[in-house]
């Protein structure tokens, strides 16, 4: 099985931003949404992390099957089938009778996204360019945006949180329908070409446990999780730290975590126009680095400091995660290219809950200024897993180059 190219024109690029914005919609429902669902199934609120285990399992699912299902029917019917599940899914939440029929559809909420995310960045790492990378995950961003505001604005009406993920199933069943004009256009699969050398058997993609087995993959996948954790470490301990610890008034500490998520959706326009010229080696070292400088500035107890760190830490974050996936290709070869970006994207989802559920517990026994600390030690780990994943890509390189006949 070989890769197709067709469908990388116009039209497949504008749909793969549009699943990026939708899926940003959807996601960026559920803080605004949460009080109203507690209140309507009289549940108490740490059932949150019930919703969000069942999310992650989807999501971890659904990233390291998407490559699997894409290699079988193509990419335009894998994001048909996922969009169309996707608009079932929420509209699932919209019309739950109960807490239990709510949690439980959170799975396939969670698969979907999966699949859309790990599919989509196959298909853009493998098709596209570092910019466009940058560009899709940008997308996101102002999705996470726009959902917010959605889902305040369903509340504010009579229909309640639920008309809000009606719409966004809307969105998602819009988007499948767009799929089917463009379906037989889009037949990247995601399996590297066979070339005359190469046997039908070297040529299959790889399985999970075949691609665990390799170094690379592994680091890729510590790289991913570690970058989800400090990320949403971030974004969800900044403003309890800001106000329980340091007695910022909630609305600046508000502000102060709106303009991390706002920093690192610009970072990725702007960096996603500069990132070929600056380079993918010399821009995730240079990122990393800013990761660590703004941990180190959580330290200081002020709101200036507080101000700062934030600011640097969305820019210096929001090119690290499109520009990975962009070169995982590059580092773990077209074989198993497929299969680490969809243990990569699961790894992130881990990370998403692992991280900051551990920044908790210190946080709780420790106090909140743990944070500054906690976020400079993940930070350094990042860094210096990359540059051990760089050096292993640059002697795997030496090795063929010697073993390849003049």
């Amino acid at each position: 099985m070989v890769i197709s190219r067709r469908g990388e024109g116009g039209s497949p690029l504008v749909l793969a931003f549009a699943c990026f914005i939708v899926q940003g919609i959807a996601n960026g429902m559920l803080g605004v949404a949460w009080p109203s669902v507690r209140n309507t199934f009289a549940i108490p609120l740490d059932f949150l992390a019930v919703l969000l285990v069942c999310t992650t399992i989807g999501y971890v699912t659904g990233s390291v099957t998407a490559g699997k299902i894409m290699a079988r029917v193509g990419i335009g019917r894998t994001l048909f089938l996922s969009n169309m599940l996707a608009g079932i899914g929420l509209m699932g939440y919209a019309i739950s009778p109960g807490w239990l029929f709510f949690a439980a559809t959170g799975l396939l909420v969670g698969w979907t996204s999966g699949a859309v995310g790990a599919s989509l960045n196959i298909f853009i790492a493998s098709t596209g360019t570092l910019r466009v990378m940058n560009w899709l995950h940008a997308m996101y961003g102002v999705g996470a945006t726009i959902g917010p505001l959605v889902m305040t604005a369903a509340i504010a009406s009579r229909y309640g949180w639920r008309i809000g993920y009606g719409f966004a199933a809307s969105l998602f069943f819009a988007l499948g329908l767009a799929f089917i004009i463009v379906m037989d256009h889009m037949d990247f699969r995601g399996v590297a070409d066979v070339s005359e050398n190469d046997s039908e058997e070297d040529s299959r993609q790889p399985g999970i446990l075949a691609a665990l087995r390799v170094p690379i993959v592994l680091l890729g996948i510590a790289l991913f999780l570690l970058y989800t954790g400090v990320e949403t470490t971030t974004g969800q301990w900044a403003y309890s730290l800001f106000t329980e610890e340091r007695s910022i008034s909630i609305y600046f500490a508000g502000i102060l975590t709106s303009i991390f998520w706002g920093m690192l959706t610009v970072g990725r326009i702007v960096f996603g126009a500069a990132a070929d010229r600056i380079g993918i080696t010399r821009l995730l070292r240079m990122s990393m680095i800013g990761a660590m400088i703004s941990s180190a500035l959580f330290i200081i107890p002020t709101s200036l400091g507080g101000l700062a760190s934030v600011t640097f830490m969305g820019l210096s974050l929001s090119a690290i995660f499109p520009t990975l996936l962009s070169d995982t290709p590059n580092r773990v070869g077209p074989r198993y290219a497929s299969v680490a970006i969809g243990l990569q994207t699961g790894a992130a989802s881990v990370g998403l809950a692992i991280l900051p559920g551990v920044a908790g517990i210190l946080a709780e026994r420790a106090g909140l200024e743990i944070l500054g600390p906690y976020l400079l030690l993940a930070t350094t780990a990042m860094l210096i897993t990359n540059e051990v994943a760089m050096r292993l890509v640059r002697r795997n390189r030496k090795v063929v180059e010697l073993s390849t006949p003049v």
